[in-house]
């Protein structure tokens, strides 16, 4: 059998609830810095909006040849 366990599905969540605070950081750094503030706003923002969509990307099961493994009848 090939049941996902408790932890692996709550990292999982995690690893999507990350995306949610980054681009409110990202917004809120392009908001100030329309209105005066400096640019490592918008840029720190970005910057963690690509790495928690780097996270996400890497716990995605990618379906390379090989990788994948055949249940059993």
């Amino acid at each position: 059998m090939n049941e996902t366990s408790t932890s692996s599905k709550i990292s999982r969540v995690l690893d999507w609830a990350g995306l949610i605070p980054s681009s409110m950081l990202f917004a809120l750094g392009i908001r100030d810095y329309r209105d005066g503030a400096s640019i490592a706003w918008p840029i720190g923002g970005a910057v963690l909006m690509f790495v928690s969509l780097w996270v996400v990307y890497r716990g995605l099961p990618h379906r390379r040849e090989g990788t994948l493994v055949q249940p059993e009848d």
